[in-house]
């Protein structure tokens, strides 16, 4: 009773990855501003691009994001920008995660080596030595990518690991 079949192992990892997706595109809260904070921030007006270096913490909604730098695409508004507004008068168009990368939501955490969202396309792409985590439940690759709108997400790029730890048994591992 405790075993499942492979098809209904199958179908649990999609219900699981599915509704990974959907907590996060609930927890983005798009309408929020974003905070982002780190030791040094480099702007390049000519590029519409803001380089934040060193312990990089940028978080929108209930959703964190951890890591060495980060690359901020934008679109400049009509007026000039200053390097104190450089995000309040323009549009971020992509940002990019770069280096011991770490995503945080109320429900689960995702790290790799290179994570990019592109805002418009509402997509999450992060690669490296990707790990998925869910209470008990890990998925380990080397590609995820997220659509943050659907709430569909894909591991690609080799092989895929999954551990699946039962309701009852996680509950039972809490106590």
């Amino acid at each position: 009773q405790r075993q499942m079949c492979i098809r209904d192992r199958v179908f649990a990892l999609l219900l699981t990855v599915s509704a990974q997706g959907q907590s996060v595109s609930r927890d983005l809260g798009s309408d929020e501003p974003i905070d982002i904070n780190a030791d040094r921030l480099e702007i390049q007006q000519d590029k519409n691009l803001a380089i934040f270096t060193g312990n990089v913490i940028a978080e929108q909604g209930l959703i964190k994001l951890r890591a060495d730098r980060l690359k901020v695409w934008y679109r400049p508004s009509s007026e000039k920008l200053s390097t104190n507004d450089v995000a309040a008068g323009g549009t971020i168009i992509r940002i990019d995660a770069i280096d011991q990368v770490f995503v945080s939501s109320a429900t689960e955490t995702a790290q790799g080596d290179l994570g990019i969202y592109e805002v418009a396309k509402q997509r999450l792409t992060l690669t490296g030595a990707v790990i998925l985590t869910r209470g008990a439940n890990v998925l380990r690759g080397n590609k995820l990518v997220m659509n943050i709108a659907t709430g569909q997400s894909q591991f690609s790029g080799g092989r895929v690991h999954a551990r699946f730890v039962s309701p009852k048994r996680e509950k039972d591992a809490k106590k």
